[in-house]
């Protein structure tokens, strides 16, 4: 399962317009907020890796759904069963 989450291309516009309409007029209020740095707020609003829970508190704060915004479905299904011996 991967560690990191993208906006997928489709949806980068929609998370600027997001980013406005929740009261954040710039990414540095977005950062402010949410004690995140200035460089992964970018990252998210263009379409680079952040790490999933940096993603699913960004799309918290911005009320989107993360699971429709991001590049990776696989985060969606359920971890792998772990093997044992008995």
């Amino acid at each position: 399962m991967s560690r990191s989450l993208c906006v997928h291309n489709d949806h980068i516009d929609k998370v600027k317009i997001a980013l406005t309409h929740n009261g954040y007029p710039h990414q540095r209020a977005l950062a402010n907020d949410t004690g995140l740095s200035l460089a992964t707020i970018s990252n998210f609003l263009t379409g680079k890796p952040v790490s999933y829970a940096n993603f699913e508190e960004l799309c918290r704060r911005l009320n989107l759904d993360w699971r429709e915004i991001t590049t990776n479905v696989e985060v969606i299904s359920t971890p792998p069963r772990i093997r044992t011996n008995t």
